[in-house]
């Protein structure tokens, strides 16, 4: 797994745990709202919807496609290796690599309710208009991710047509330290949502990071990945 991915926690499901407080700002009941806003997110959207996934990150680019009528092993097909027809061993090692991945974040278990989401009072209403919500809020994380987190601030834009989460951006400031040996030049992170179809569940429509980082004075990190889903395509019964 690369560091991108160690670093972020990519998994939609236990990002959710970020989206809500119970918190109250002024007259309006946003615990409420930012609660109904990730009820809306569909966890199982994976069991009813295809889609294809295009990463770019560094010099490769894949596209893949995921169709949950196929059998175990064979939902994963991969379309294209840096523009061109991947190789057979190329197919079959992207299937292990995306079974794998979702056999690991299959045990999250989608709970969107209102504890452990923010710090406590970081929640706050920057902007508000007849067709969204924008929050600012400083997200938690568990206790190996504790240090890195409270030097990230988040923001949150909610679409009161549903209402749904349309964005969830995340950055550093300024470079800081989470650990020992450990300097974080630059973080951020966008998580874009939206319907699967004009009257689809919400679900994820891209991630895009970008990290520069340096440990121990000899290891460099220096990524950047953008993963986008599109066409999806909705095949239960």
């Amino acid at each position: 797994m690369n560091s991108v991915f160690i670093l972020t926690r990519y998994r939609f499901t236990p990002m959710l745990a970020f989206f809500a407080t119970a918190a109250a700002l002024g007259s309006t009941d946003h615990g409420a709202i930012l609660q109904n806003a990730t009820q809306a997110m569909n966890d199982d959207y994976m069991q009813e919807w295809a889609y294809t996934e295009t990463t770019i990150e560094d010099e490769e680019n894949v596209v893949g496609r995921y169709d949950p009528r196929r059998a175990e092993g064979e939902r994963w097909q991969l379309l294209s290796f840096n523009d061109r027809q991947p190789t057979a061993q190329e197919v079959a090692d992207y299937a292990e690599e995306k079974e794998y991945d979702n056999d690991s974040s299959s045990s999250d278990n989608g709970d969107h309710d209102v504890s452990d989401m923010a710090e406590p009072d970081s929640l706050r209403l920057i902007e508000e208009t007849v067709d969204y919500w924008l929050y600012g809020f400083t997200p938690i994380e568990d206790d190996e991710e504790e240090e890195f987190m409270k030097h990230v601030d988040a923001t949150m834009k909610i679409i009161k047509d549903g209402p749904y989460i349309e964005y969830i951006d995340m950055h550093s400031d300024k470079p800081f330290k989470p650990q020992f040996g450990v300097k974080i030049k630059e973080f951020v992170t966008r998580l874009r949502f939206g319907l699967a179809a004009n009257d689809g569940p919400v679900v994820p429509l891209s991630v895009d990071v970008r990290i520069k980082a340096r440990a121990f004075l000899a290891i460099s990190i220096d990524e950047t990945i953008s993963v986008s889903f599109s066409d999806y395509e909705y095949v239960g019964d």
